[in-house]
């Protein structure tokens, strides 16, 4: 059984499914198999420190190439040698992903090491303590409330919402900004119970494939609760502003995905923050922990199932953008990177 099962969401892994975990949701079948985590260390060719210079060098503005605008399909390679491919993936489980995946399904399989965002295998899925972990840093401290922090008025939309949704009084009002914002969701269309990420990974684990991840499940985390309070607020205000719009934003987001339109998608991504210059620095925010800081980690721990040769990695498609993304930043580091168009898709796009 997949991770999500009934819901169609917004970007990556949302609250509502860390949510379905912890009241007993079966997670993937390669929870229980040896996984290579993300540990620094393990690495070497980068310290935290030149990690978070990178990061910084990444909030300076640029003006784009081009070069990264199309594609959900790449084909690495190292001083001429096929390395593998990098995959943009789009975590929703609605049928129409199909028509992708039967374009790459071949060369994953021919692959002999998978790797992807972070997943349940590390102590944050321990059945003992992983629970209580994860909703410590959801919640807020005790004797604070979410509504002390935002205002009565925008609290109760925020909790009708979060009701319809399936969350109870008593978790809403102790959720943090940025988890009570993860935590919007829509019921899916079009479904097959199909998330692609997480077939990749059973497939995978089936296959018996070394099994990486690019981000932990921390890293995953400190991207939304680095971001200042006030524009958490902010941004949990636009959420609740443009929820009747989700379902149409997410449509908008599949069709651009289909189309390999990565400069589509990721102008989507922040379709909630109102086009205003006065918001801006709340877009800009947003992008800066939520994609551009995690591209930065992904490549880094990309290298170690890179330099095994043979491998397929998956990430959301929004990480391949741009003269940021983590296909720039993989020429940085001397790899060679070249389009393969998803074969349904090629004439659209």
């Amino acid at each position: 059984m997949y991770l999500i099962s009934s819901l169609k969401t917004f970007n990556i892994f949302t609250l509502v499914a860390l949510f379905m975990l912890l009241v007993g949701m079966q997670i993937s079948n390669a929870s229980s198999l040896k996984v290579h985590k993300p540990v620094v260390e393990e690495i070497g060719e980068l310290s935290d420190e030149e990690l978070l210079k990178m990061q910084k060098e990444l909030q300076k503005p640029i003006k784009e190439s081009g070069r990264f605008t199309k594609g959900v399909l790449w084909e690495i390679e190292k001083d001429k040698e096929f390395v593998g491919y990098i995959f943009g993936t789009i975590h929703m489980n609605d049928k129409r992903v199909n028509e992708v995946r039967e374009s790459i399904i071949e060369k994953f399989d021919n692959m002999t090491s998978f790797a992807m965002e972070s997943f349940p295998s590390d102590h944050y899925w321990n059945p003992y303590n992983g629970g209580q972990m994860i909703k410590g840093d959801m919640t807020l401290p005790r004797g604070q409330t979410l509504e002390m922090l935002v205002g009565k008025d925008l609290y109760a939309r925020v909790e009708a919402v979060l009701l319809e949704v399936g969350l109870n009084k008593e978790t809403i009002m102790h959720l943090k900004p940025w988890a009570a914002m993860r935590s919007f969701a829509v019921r899916a269309e079009n479904t097959e119970d199909l998330i692609l990420d997480y077939e990749l990974l059973d497939r995978a684990a089936a296959q018996r494939k070394d099994l990486y991840q690019v981000e932990s499940i921390e890293e995953f985390l400190v991207t939304f609760y680095a971001m200042p309070e006030d524009v958490q607020i902010k941004l949990l205000e636009f959420t609740v502003n443009s929820y009747k719009e989700m379902r149409n934003t997410i449509d908008r987001m599949l069709e651009a995905y289909l189309e390999e339109d990565l400069t589509k998608m990721y102008e989507i991504s922040t379709s909630f923050i109102p086009n205003k210059p006065e918001y801006e620095r709340y877009r800009e925010t947003y992008l800066q922990h939520v994609v551009k800081n995690r591209n930065v980690v992904m490549e880094h721990y990309m290298r170690k199932p890179m330099r095994e040769k043979k491998t397929f990695i998956a990430v959301g498609a929004l990480h391949l953008y741009g003269d940021q993304g983590v296909l720039a930043l993989m020429e940085k580091d001397g790899y060679q990177v070249k389009r393969v168009p998803v074969s349904v898709l090629a004439d659209k796009s």
